[in-house]
């Protein structure tokens, strides 16, 4: 009776170990993705592709852009209230984001998602991110990069077997975001407890030349916190 007891109270432990994994590489991951999205230079990469844009849709973003750029930090659980030139800014990307130019749309709404995400409301992030992956006239990797963060901040609490189809659409071989994805399945994968499942995809990261450093470590990192002989 006893070993009964404590073989439950250590399967226990077990799966509160694994559930802390999960939500610690899930906001590794998403940290990761916001890096990666919201950096100048791929705003800027794709404005110089957009060479007929209308001039005063341009200036008017790249304003925008500019007021956006520093938020102060969340504090407390609700979202932060925005002021002055920031409010400013969010309220021009959101007019930008239903505006005729495609391409500035697109790069409005998904600098929208990032300040809504970044002052804490996810429910407008979320709602952002969705608008572009479900634009088929956007930009496709503007696409992808709005479902990958549609699903990063969900890996807590959202609905299994939506996040997996969706990051099923960014998993294969030579997909820009296919090391991102898989890692992110593998976060569902230890959220369910299915913790073979997330070895083999962690291991198959570890041993793919096509991953990037960061997501290969964190892959290596996760690997020994699911190992049941580690501490």
């Amino acid at each position: 009776m006893a070993e009964d007891i404590y073989r439950e109270v250590d399967e226990e432990l077990k799966a509160e170990r694994m559930r802390a994994v999960a939500r610690r590489y899930a906001g590794v991951a998403v940290a990761a993705a916001v890096v990666v999205v919201a950096g100048a230079g791929l705003w800027s990469w794709k404005l110089a592709q957009y060479k007929a844009l209308d001039q005063a849709a341009t200036g008017t973003y790249l304003a925008a852009l500019r007021q956006t750029d520093h938020l102060p930090d969340q504090v407390g659980s609700g979202p932060i209230a925005l002021v002055g030139k920031a409010q400013s800014g969010l309220e021009a990307l959101q007019k930008l984001a239903t505006s005729g130019d495609q391409g500035v749309a697109t790069l409005a709404r998904m600098q929208e998602a990032a300040v809504q995400a970044a002052r804490g409301d996810a429910p407008a992030a979320l709602a952002a991110w969705d608008a572009v992956q479900d634009n088929p006239a956007a930009d496709p990797a503007l696409r992808s990069i709005a479902t990958l963060l549609w699903c990063q901040h969900q890996l807590d609490t959202g609905d299994i077997p939506t996040l997996r189809s969706r990051l099923s659409l960014l998993t294969g071989p030579g997909k820009a975001w296919n090391g991102l994805a898989v890692e992110a399945l593998a976060v569902l994968d230890v959220r369910e407890g299915h913790k073979d499942d997330a070895r083999k995809k962690l291991s198959a990261l570890m041993d793919s030349a096509e991953t990037p450093a960061g997501v290969r470590n964190r892959a290596q990192d996760m690997m020994q916190a699911l190992d049941p002989s580690a501490g």
